[in-house]
């Protein structure tokens, strides 16, 4: 029976489920609770109790509701009738004090209703599993448009699944039916058909749809911010030790992750064990920096810093950022620069997928601003020397910063409007400022994380590298306290520079997931 429910799916007229049997069954069901709390109250068992559902529902067709519903009100009746009059008997003896002797009789009543009382729950639970099917078809077929002859529905539906539905359309009608495959227009929202993502990216996937879910037309940022997301946090929780406890704990986590169910954890525990692979890659990045920035449970000296190199003003490690607070200053604008540029080139590739090729050029000019911005700072200094951009630099002003915000507002007018034009340059300027200047918390973030591990090693006593025995608990100490309390900080801070600056270059959230109907996630 249940394959031939099965094969019912998608098509147009399956049959309804009663509303009197839908209530008789809802009714029963509570009459079922009833009896079990009564059991429970009278007896508690010893013996391992019947699942609170059966593993696997299977349907029931309408022609056998009625016989089913009347088979199980007929045993529930014997049941109850049985019940009350064995709990009449047990008060009884009970005052008797012959307490031993009924409570052996209730082990042999509950031994022999327990089965029979399973039986009729399983029956009646297949039985709402069916009326909840054919809900969800009831639901789908008030969306259709109707006459008394005609049926009218548009539905969305994967590419490559076209001819199969088309195919199992026209089989439902007989085919009597006119079926047009027509692609959405460029202002129509159309839902997204979401691959699911690896196991090892889940926790990426959960914090790029807490802020929205990609449009068809948009470059999805989850693989892109599994690299970028845990180089933001490493710079900031810069320690090679401390990132070697993120690995083991990711590692343990990853571990048991594989041998639980996580449907079966409370929110808190299923969102650690989502987040196992996270762990790793924030602990791998702060291993990274920590190298770079000689940080290791703080400066302790167990290493110096190692250089990578050096890009113009910018030093890529080499350096302690206590001690050269304006290289890290420099190299947390130039990674921040490096990000928004990332961002504003998946913008470009978000116009070619929209064939929306007329605002390529603006893109192209928001960049050249916000590089050219970069250059000039890094070239002439910042605010300390901003007379020089006026003054020696004014050409280099012109062409790097002045020349691309006015072409920004030239293509914006030509496509929008003059007015529209002037706003949206403004608009470009300050964000692009402000923006930039928001990575700024690498710097101060890094430095508060390099002060806090330090004033732990001073503490106890650590010099040259050299770790006293005594100073091992207090370090713990603060290793555990640094961890979680600046370590959440960071992470959130992490997250910021993703949703609101770098999200906010290309990426709209607002899509919608492609849900088609289906009864297997109907629960």
């Amino acid at each position: 029976m249940s394959e031939n429910l099965e094969s019912w799916e998608g098509t147009l007229e399956p049959y309804d489920v009663p509303v009197e049997v839908t209530n008789r069954c809802s009714s029963l069901l509570s009459k079922v609770s009833t009896i079990y709390s009564k059991i429970d109250t009278l007896f508690q068992p010893t013996e391992a109790e019947i699942s609170e559902a059966p593993t696997q529902r299977m349907p029931i067709s309408r022609e056998r509701s009625e016989e089913v519903l009347n088979e199980v009100e007929h045993r529930l009746s014997k049941l109850e009738t049985k019940l009350s009059a064995e709990e009449e008997n047990w008060v009884k003896r009970a005052r008797a004090a012959d307490l031993e002797k009924q409570k052996i009789e209730m082990e042999q009543l509950i031994s022999e209703m327990k089965p029979t009382l399973g039986k009729i729950r399983d029956d009646l639970l297949n039985l709402q599993e069916t009326m909840h099917r054919e809900q969800l078809v009831v639901e789908a077929k008030s969306q259709f448009l109707r006459t008394s002859k005609t049926i009218y529905f548009e539905a969305y539906a994967p590419s490559s699944h076209i001819a199969e539905i088309v195919d199992k359309i026209k089989e439902a009608s007989d085919g009597d039916c006119l079926v047009t495959d027509e692609l959405p227009s460029p202002e129509e929202r159309v839902p997204t058909a979401q691959k699911l993502a690896p196991s090892y990216m889940m926790a990426f996937e959960k914090l790029v749809l807490a802020s929205g879910y990609p449009s068809v037309a948009e470059v999805n940022p989850i693989r892109i911010m599994a690299i970028t997301f845990p180089i933001i946090f490493g710079i900031m929780f810069a320690d090679v030790g401390q990132g070697l406890i993120f690995i083991i704990l990711g590692a343990v986590l990853t571990f048991f992750k594989r041998k639980i169910k996580l449907e079966e954890m409370g929110d808190i525990q299923r969102y650690a064990f989502t987040s196992s692979e996270l762990f790793i890659l924030m602990g791998i990045s702060a291993i990274f920096f920590g190298f770079l920035f000689g940080e290791f449970f703080g400066s302790s000296g167990v290493f110096h810093p190692i250089s990578l190199g050096k890009i113009g003003p910018f030093y890529l490690g080499g350096f302690e950022p206590t001690q050269e607070p304006m290289k890290m200053l420099r190299f947390a604008m130039f990674v921040g620069v490096a990000h928004l540029s990332l961002g504003i080139i998946l913008r470009v590739l978000n116009e070619v997928k929209k064939h929306e090729y007329k605002h390529i050029p603006v893109s192209i000019c928001w960049l050249w601003l916000l590089l050219g911005g970069l250059f000039m700072w890094a070239y002439w200094g910042g605010m300390s020397s901003i007379s020089k951009w006026f003054s020696e630099g004014v050409l280099m002003l012109g062409g790097l910063v002045i020349l691309p915000l006015i072409l920004m507002i030239i293509f914006t007018g030509i496509v929008e409007g003059f007015m529209e034009g002037i706003g949206f340059g403004v608009e470009v300027f300050a964000e692009t400022l402000s923006h930039t200047l928001s990575y700024c918390r690498l710097m101060a973030l890094g430095l508060v994380h390099s002060v806090l591990n330090n004033l732990f090693l001073v503490l106890g006593g650590v010099e040259h590298g050299n770790f006293p025995l005594s100073s091992i608990p207090l370090i713990a100490i603060g290793t555990i306290l640094v961890m979680t309390v600046e370590g959440l900080i960071v992470f959130v801070h992490s997250l910021r520079l993703h949703w609101i600056e770098w999200f906010s270059k290309f990426f709209s959230g607002e899509g919608m997931p492609f849900k088609p109907f289906t009864y297997k996630n109907a629960r």
